[in-house]
């Protein structure tokens, strides 16, 4: 997949590394579009490094303009422990962005009735800074209209 943002800067190719543990706790990683574009490392890390060389090398570009998607080749019940990992992350980040929005959403409630934000914050269980940062944040710059 090429991705192009304008005519000056790189094309910036992604391209699957597949990696694979060997007995010895090395890594070997490929391409998935290039077999023949291989190599291996102590690390992750290593190995993915030692790749963006070896197919900046390959397809004669640089190496900025190769991004490497790891994909590891693992058990099923560890990849699906990786899963279910990741989509606890997921779920995790989606009900911080509602709670900040709906403590945001009460804050607004609870100052609009006079409450300082000193009391909303105790009401909340918050900082009376956390309570201004909130309301500071969905402040809209308005421009009086003359």
């Amino acid at each position: 997949m090429t991705n192009d943002t304008s005519d000056t800067e790189e094309k910036v190719t992604t391209y699957t590394a597949r990696l694979e543990r060997e007995k010895d706790g090395r890594w070997t990683v490929e391409l998935d579009e290039e077999p023949r574009v291989h190599t291996w490392g102590k690390t992750i890390e290593q190995a993915l490094t030692r790749m963006r060389e070896a197919a900046a090398l390959w397809f004669q570009t640089d190496e900025g303009q190769i991004e490497l998607v790891p994909r590891p080749v693992l058990p099923k019940s560890a990849s699906r422990t990786i899963d279910q990992a990741r989509q606890a992350r997921a779920h995790a980040r989606d009900a911080d962005r509602l709670a900040v929005e709906r403590t945001r959403k009460a804050a607004e409630a609870l100052t609009a009735r006079g409450i300082s934000m000193r009391d909303a914050a105790v009401i909340l269980g918050i900082s009376h800074q956390r309570v201004h940062q909130l309301l500071a944040a969905e402040v809209p710059t308005r421009h009086n209209a003359s």
